[in-house]
């Protein structure tokens, strides 16, 4: 696990005791963390959550920042997860109102043919996608009227002739995953450097952590623990207990941040070939354009001179009318996808999760692959198969802010 993925820590110290315990311990605070701490909260069941950084500040803070069902999965057929997707996203909405905002996405098309394909597939996908909580009501979707096409400077001199406009879910989502930690009384030891383990005949007793702000030793003691660690699981697996086995490939994605381009005022999602899509967005007053792919070894790795040139390339051919290598370039993130191991091209491989109870650690769960979107529900069913408690709430308590977020509501 490359050091270069966690940033020092800030001045100051943990104000919890030497030894704590909790029901169930959860080492990554990403956004499967940070939902499952809520979850257990909101059962009455107590929790620790924990993180080598900051809450939110690891690969939750690097994605395409969309709440959606995957508009990618018309293509590829996966129309069962494309429907939980889009019922996720509705829940979405409802607990977190005040990180997410609705947006009426256009995708372009080439040629007659695919404009029709397009309002065929579009139309199923907002049909299924119907509830949509706070939805502005001048939005529009569907078909895209010539006029306004030809107004957004990205609809001339390319191989565009019109568009067809989708709903999805916008949001910021290192602010989404801190508000999951903040809406649940988890005991959080973040910038905590996991040391070892001691296990009995039960499987794993007692973590023994590290400080990494002034150097103080902690322990922490558990019945259950769940190791929601996203791209760092294997690396993780192998430092602390000697495994091999790789449970996950991993997909890393680039988006840059551009100035805003007058007229670019709503956020474009073009097809591309090996079923990725090209976003464009506007949004925090800049122009947010991504991504490409690669399969990557490690939970953090630099951008690649090749993948900014494919990125520009892509752009340079699909939206020719914008001077692309002369705009400032703002800033650039690349974000590492875990995505359950198996054959082919990561293009193809699924966005599901799998909860792995481990074969020898009867007390351990892994929290393997997923994504932003089915987090909650996700951690919804985890927290229930731990606990055996259901919990309608979830879907419906609204998220609290993270302490000192208030003045930063967008």
């Amino acid at each position: 696990m490359s050091d270069a993925a966690w940033p020092a820590p800030p001045q100051g110290s943990c104000t919890l005791p030497a030894s704590v315990e909790a029901e169930v311990a959860i080492l990554g605070a990403g956004i499967h963390g940070a939902a499952l701490a809520r979850e257990l909260t909101l059962r009455g069941v107590t929790c620790a959550l924990v993180d080598k950084g900051e809450v939110g500040g690891g690969t939750s803070q690097w994605s395409s920042q969309l709440l959606h069902g995957g508009i990618r999965y018309m293509l590829t057929g996966d129309i069962r997860q494309m429907r939980e997707g889009l019922a996720e996203r509705a829940t979405w909405a409802r607990i977190a109102p005040r990180r997410c905002r609705w947006e009426a996405f256009w995708m372009p098309h080439r040629y007659w043919a695919e404009g029709l394909a397009h309002r065929v597939g579009i139309g199923l996908y907002d049909h299924w996608g119907a509830e949509r909580p706070g939805w502005p009501a001048g939005l529009s979707l569907g078909h895209v009227p010539k006029e306004a096409f030809l107004a957004d400077p990205r609809g001339v001199l390319g191989p565009f002739r019109g568009a067809t406009a989708y709903a999805d879910l916008m949001t910021w989502d290192r602010e989404l995953t801190r508000d999951l930690a903040a809406s649940s009384e988890a005991m959080l030891l973040d910038f905590h450097e996991p040391e070892g383990f001691e296990q009995g005949d039960g499987g794993l007793k007692l973590l023994h952590l590290r400080d990494r702000r002034d150097g103080s030793a902690r322990q922490l003691r558990a019945r259950r623990w769940v190791f929601a660690l996203g791209p760092w699981t294997d690396g993780a697996m192998a430092q602390w207990f000697g495994e091999t086995r790789k449970r996950l490939r991993l997909s890393s994605g680039i988006h840059l941040w551009f100035d805003a381009v007058p007229g670019c005022e709503r956020p474009w999602a073009i097809r591309r070939p090996k079923g990725r899509i090209l976003f464009v967005v506007p949004r925090d007053g800049l122009l947010q354009v991504g991504t490409t792919e690669r399969e990557v070894e490690d939970g953090w790795v630099p951008i690649l001179e090749a993948e900014r040139e494919e990125l520009f390339g892509a752009l340079e051919a699909n939206l020719p009318s914008l001077p692309w290598r002369e705009m400032l370039v703002w800033a650039e993130e690349l974000g590492v996808r875990p995505l359950v191991a198996a054959t082919g091209a990561t293009t193809h491989l699924s966005r599901e999760a799998v909860l792995e109870r481990h074969a020898r650690i009867p007390n351990l769960t892994l929290v393997l692959g997923g994504k932003l979107t089915t987090a909650r529900a996700l951690m919804d069913r985890l927290a229930t198969d731990l606990t055996g408690l259901r919990c309608e709430a979830s879907t419906t308590a609204p998220l609290r802010l993270w302490d000192g977020q208030a003045a930063e509501i967008r």
